[in-house]
């Protein structure tokens, strides 16, 4: 079961390490950017932040039945 998820570890730190921080730099005003590349730059940190956390919803689901069973 664990091996199905696998898949999802390396696309969770794509996101948070490609996507989410480089962005949330231009956001926060660590990093200079235009009121545009801000907005762009909102749209695709949300986009990967949620994304990141659907994948880390069945990661933690399929690690615990892993060891204790199905919820359902």
């Amino acid at each position: 079961m664990l091996w199905t998820i696998s898949p999802f570890t390396p696309i969770m730190l794509f996101n948070v390490w490609v996507l989410i921080w480089p962005n949330q730099q231009k956001i926060l005003g660590l990093v200079p950017a235009s009121d545009e590349q801000k907005a762009k730059a909102r749209k695709v940190a949300l986009l990967a932040s949620r994304t990141s956390f659907a994948l880390s919803i069945s990661l933690v689901s399929c690690m615990g039945s892993a060891t204790h069973g199905l919820p359902f």
